[in-house]
């Protein structure tokens, strides 16, 4: 992992720190959790605490310890200045990495590709323990959150019960960390558009065609990894099938004008409150991918759309990304893609995805039949929503997310399409 031209490990604090100092106290941030094996853990911090400082750093915010650890060395001095029973502590340290993430059943092997001939993202390449290779290889193709792809530690976590089932049912997956995200070099992923992100996804492909570990390789995307999934679906032999999950062929605008009459309806709007918030909308989404103009402008503009400014929408941004991909995606013929690939597609979709109404699912699926019969299948899948979780209503599914379980469906689904379309030789293991 640190030869000379590895890709090096980021540091890892191991904090959970509340978002805002406890009441009545001036400075530092309390601390909610602490990971074993981390920097924070192994100095001695404990639960209870409250941070102020992190090797001389003033911490006033969560947010602030991102960029502060992406600085760090692993190995290099760290000490952390602490509030414990009332008194200032300095606890000794040192900066440590992250530890390789453990999936049962499988080997987890740290690696990088490097894009456009400038920056290396890391990629994580997951071999079973158990048969012979070459293994069948999934490379999964992400959303559009710009969290890193390594697992989280929540047991209900979907990407790593279907990563343990693949494994199980001897099948390689590779995911790639997105430019700036996790170990990856790079520009901020917030700052890139679109083929941006289809570089990183070719150069992966491109890497697990290339380890003799590996066989033939299915690409599984999800939402917007579903819209770069045809695009290298269609370049030639590296891919041999496609499995896509709540994603589009619609325009991007489409798309998002449609997703946000259907969610304002969850969150409870009707009538003219209802038409006000999409025509909102509607008027921002054209004017950033259609006109060219930014969210500032927008707002800048016409003051009464300022409502819809924040998180979602402001500066050069929209929805946590440079508004540049989604004018990229709103040029690309996501019909003609799906119709001039030539594998086996499966199309998934959950009936409480509150993005993405199943229907865009559908559409996908009869644009590749009417090409070519026979070589797609959509599967719907009950009560699951976008995160891949299974929730108790489609409201729940949009307002609170957190009470979603993880759901077998995918896997399951995943199992007897790559068995049925010859992808696998075998059936799989149980």
């Amino acid at each position: 992992m640190y030869q000379d031209d590895a890709l090096p490990r980021r540091p890892f604090l191991g904090l959970e720190l509340r978002a805002r100092p406890a009441e009545g106290v001036s400075e530092g941030l309390p601390v909610v959790r602490v990971a074993e094996g981390g920097a924070a853990a192994l100095a001695g911090v404990r639960a209870g605490d409250r941070l102020l400082s992190l090797g001389g750093a003033t911490v006033s915010e969560p947010r602030a310890l991102v960029a502060l650890v992406r600085g760090l060395v692993p190995g290099a001095p760290l000490h952390f200045e602490i509030v414990r029973d009332g008194a200032r502590v300095t606890l000794p340290g040192k900066a440590t990495p992250l530890p390789v993430e453990d999936i049962a059943g499988a080997e987890v092997c740290l690696g990088h590709v490097t894009v456009r001939g400038s920056w290396r993202q890391r990629t994580l390449l997951a071999i079973p323990t158990s048969g012979k290779p070459p293994f069948p290889g999934m490379l999964f193709l992400s959303g559009l959150g710009t969290g890193s792809c390594e697992l989280s530690q929540d047991p209900e976590d979907p990407m790593r019960r279907l990563l343990e089932g693949l494994a199980a049912a001897g099948i390689a997956t590779m995911r790639v960390e997105r430019s700036g995200v996790g170990d990856s070099e790079g520009p901020p992923c917030q700052t890139l558009g679109f083929f941006d992100e289809v570089e990183g996804a070719r150069a992966a492909l491109e890497s697990l065609a290339n380890d003799p570990r590996v066989g033939r390789i299915v690409l599984f995307g999800q939402s917007l990894g579903g819209m770069i999934a045809p695009l290298l679906a269609g370049e030639g032999t590296r891919a041999c099938g496609v499995a896509v999950f709540g994603t589009t062929s619609r325009k991007w605008v489409d798309c998002r004008v449609r997703a946000a009459r259907f969610q304002g309806s969850l969150a409870g709007m009707e009538g003219e409150a209802l038409e006000e918030h999409v025509a909102a909308w509607s008027e921002m989404l054209v004017s950033v991918c259609r006109e060219g103009m930014f969210p500032r402008d927008v707002f800048a503009a016409r003051p009464e759309l300022a409502w819809l400014e924040g998180p979602s929408c402001h500066g050069e941004t929209m929805f946590g990304r440079h508004v540049s991909l989604f004018r990229e995606i709103e040029r690309l013929d996501l019909p003609a893609l799906w119709r001039t690939t030539t594998v086996p597609v499966l199309v998934l979709h959950g009936r409480y995805d509150h993005a993405i109404p199943p229907d865009e699912g559908r559409m996908i699926a009869d644009e590749i039949a009417g090409a070519s019969p026979g070589r797609s299948l959509l599967v719907l899948l009950d009560q699951v929503g976008h995160d891949m979780r299974r929730h108790e209503s489609h409201v729940q599914s949009y307002t609170n997310p957190r009470a979603g379980v993880g759901d077998e469906g995918i896997l399951r689904t995943m199992l007897e399409w790559l068995a049925l379309a010859g992808l696998i030789r075998e059936e799989p293991r149980r």
